[in-house]
């Protein structure tokens, strides 16, 4: 492939790829290259690539032209920046050894590139997969877990959502040590016996930004390869590679309540609403909304010592004997926001014991959440 490149782009396009590119690219890096998009064009089409050195990027963007095939490493937030401001439906780019030439109806634009040998090796994905999955199906279970995972960078497995194959099942699970959230689907196509793979949070964020639901026209799958230390996505034009994280998840079915007496069933956005009035009245010191079940009635209260109490009722339907728990209403609010149903569950044992939150089937989503005391 030779470094001279020349090409003519359809603007949107190129610029919602380069978007895209920039959820890998944007971030600060102390390697100027990371911080770079290639732009390889061949036959009729044009890729651009990125990687941060973990998680990497690939998007096909259709071209009107390629006059001259060849490639090009330049800045991503530069490039994307120029490409933004330009009013042309029509963009041509144009690279040599030190420049790549943006043009528009009135406008260029000369940006220094990098040494395109320099960029880093980005796996490729030409053979079968080893899942098949529906794309909108997998999105819903990144969104349903993902706020769970650690942030906490000491820590390494629970900074990534476990992926667990079993038999037409897939499951991703997230915890960071003090809730849980785990969800499930089925597999529309299989070739690889069960498996287990930590994904990092990051590269979980970058597919739920760059392969969302709505973008796909008709019918939407993600193909799927597992390696022994990378997992590869692909659908359409779009591929995404991540290295694995490395470490044992933790023996989350052994957290689980089991046998759980007391059984709620609550609208979800009405107790949303509800625990966010009484958070109100929380400090950071004290983080905490207690929850008082009775038959009919659920009272949800909060008091600090700087800021006052809070008392907020709502009508539920309630089975088992009247208790009180502590939450974290964060943690709360978080599994009801990420939540499509009109209804939610919560199952409870003891006030020492911890939560389930979910809907109808718990094979779709299931979250434990530990209490606090009061």
């Amino acid at each position: 492939m030779g470094v001279d490149m020349k090409t003519k782009l359809p603007r949107q396009e190129f610029l919602d790829a380069l978007t895209a590119i920039a959820t890998v690219a944007g971030g600060r890096t102390t390697k100027p290259i990371l911080g770079c998009v290639r732009i390889a064009t061949e036959a009729d089409t044009v890729e651009l690539s990125a990687t941060d050195g973990e998680a990497a990027l690939r998007i096909a963007v259709g071209s009107f032209a390629v006059d001259r095939p060849g490639q090009a490493v330049v800045p991503a937030e530069r490039l994307l920046s120029i490409v933004r401001e330009m009013p042309d439906a029509e963009i041509h780019l144009e690279a040599d050894e030190r420049h790549c030439i943006v043009r528009g109806a009135g406008s260029e634009f000369k940006v220094f590139v990098h040494p395109a040998a320099e960029f880093p090796a980005i796996p490729v994905f030409d053979d079968e997969p080893d899942l098949v999955v529906d794309g909108a199906q997998l999105w819903r279970m990144i969104s349903l877990t993902i706020y769970a995972a650690a942030r906490e960078t000491g820590r390494y497995a629970i900074n990534g959502v476990l992926w667990e194959k079993r038999g037409k099942k897939l499951f991703l699970i997230a915890t960071d040590g003090r809730r849980l959230a785990r969800a499930g689907g089925s597999v529309a196509q299989s070739t690889s016996g069960d498996f287990e793979a930590i994904i990092p949070a990051k590269a979980l964020m970058v597919f739920e930004r760059v392969f969302a639901p709505g973008r796909e026209n008709g019918e939407w799958t993600v193909n799927v390869k597992v390696m022994p230390n990378q997992i590869v996505l692909r659908s359409g034009g779009r591929m995404l590679s991540s290295a694995l994280v490395e470490g044992n998840f933790p023996k989350y079915d052994e957290v689980i309540p089991k046998d759980c007496n007391r059984v709620a069933t609550i609208n979800r956005v009405e107790l949303h609403g509800a625990i966010k009035r009484a958070a109100l009245l929380t400090s950071d010191e004290a983080r905490a909304v207690k929850l008082s079940f009775e038959k009919g009635q659920l009272v949800i209260t909060a008091q600090s010592p700087e800021q006052g109490e809070a008392r907020v009722e709502m009508p539920i339907e309630f089975t088992g004997e009247p208790m009180a728990i502590g939450f974290n209403p964060g943690f709360v609010m978080d599994a009801l926001r990420a939540l499509p149903y009109e209804n939610v569950r919560i199952e409870l044992q003891e006030s020492f014991r911890p939560g389930v939150l979910c809907g109808e089937d718990k094979s779709e989503f299931l979250y434990v959440v530990m209490p606090v005391s009061l």
